[in-house]
């Protein structure tokens, strides 16, 4: 089975380079300039599951002939999506199943507007990790990152199992088919997005956000809003979801932060849009009221304008003396 990886960042970088540990046929997508880079650095990544080193991975310049994969992994942030799925199209084939890993729920629709729509499934990767440089991939919590993917209209197919089960055995990894991949999608969001935006707005890592009791019921409150909106939009999302798995949240390390978190703080373009802004648009259509959600939303907008260089402003630091 061949496999490309359109991306080579924290997720793509990290299950591809599993997938190259365990022998598989794995290429990289990127852009010129990412290709010669990454092919010069090679591809570390350090891990709690063991590190692995492979120099020059085969990567694909946009624009270069290869041959046509089985399995496309669209391993880009969100807002990347649909133009580098397009400078990907010549690669898809009729058989290719293309599979999206993004934080956010519209992935699969934007990929159906610059790819033919039979090939699409709905997908999700879960890992806590970041891209230190190019071709540098620190994997910094849960002890087994997984992918789950599954037909966007339900059910369970030949072709997704194929995949699965021709990953199943990669080390350092785990895969599984989703007979609901949309509530699945909605699910992961809804952690994500609320450990994001609540860890940014607070400036602390995760243990701090579940000690202090405010934050912690912020975070609980957030999770409900978005709990809110998926079930509004079709997904199967149990009551109280979101409280039980912050309480499951207490086993991952007390640093873990989420790439948003990361980003914002950084003064980096973010996945703000991608993620809240996706959420609060679906509420605002569904009539599910967000608060909470709009609040912070608006206290992260102008770091994330800044970093898009919309806004220009001095950062603000504390006052010394009395």
């Amino acid at each position: 089975m061949r496999i490309v990886f359109v991306g080579a960042g924290a997720v793509g970088g990290y299950f591809g380079g599993r997938m190259l540990q365990a022998g598989l046929d794995v290429s990289f997508f990127l852009r010129r300039d990412s290709a010669a880079r990454l092919r010069s650095a090679g591809l570390h990544l350090t891990s709690p599951a063991g590190n692995f080193v492979r120099p020059g991975p085969r990567v694909i310049a946009a624009g270069v002939a290869a041959p046509t994969p089985d399995v496309l992994f669209i391993a880009c942030k969100a807002e990347h999506v649909r133009p580098a799925a397009s400078l990907a199209s010549y690669l898809v084939g009729e058989s290719t199943v293309v599979i999206p890993l993004q934080n956010g729920v519209d992935a699969p629709a934007d990929l159906h507007q610059v790819l033919p729509s039979g090939c699409v499934t709905g997908g999700l990767s879960r890992i806590f990790a970041e891209r230190v440089s190019s071709g540098q991939i620190r994997h910094t919590g849960l002890a087994v990152p997984s992918i789950t993917c599954g037909e966007i209209a339900g059910g369970r197919s030949d072709r997704v199992g194929a995949v699965v089960e021709h990953l199943a055995a990669v080390e350092g990894m785990a895969i599984d088919e989703s007979e609901d991949i949309w509530t699945e999608m909605w699910k992961k969001l809804l952690m994500v997005c609320s450990l994001g935006i609540v860890g940014a707005a607070a400036r602390a890592p995760l243990g701090i956000l579940l000690s202090v009791p405010e934050t912690r019921e912020l975070f609980e409150s957030c999770a409900a809003e978005i709990e809110a909106v998926g079930r509004a939009c079709g997904a199967r999302i149990p009551k109280g979801y979101g409280f039980r798995q912050i309480a499951r949240y207490e086993m991952l390390s007390p640093s873990t932060t989420a790439s948003m978190h990361r980003d914002l703080e950084r003064g980096n373009a973010s996945e703000l849009d991608g993620q809240l802004g996706a959420v609060l648009n679906r509420g605002r259509k569904a009539g599910v009221p967000t608060p909470l959600l709009a609040a912070l939303y608006g206290a992260l907008l102008p770091g994330e304008l800044r970093a898009r260089g919309k806004v220009s402003y001095m950062g603000v630091a504390p006052r010394s003396g009395a």
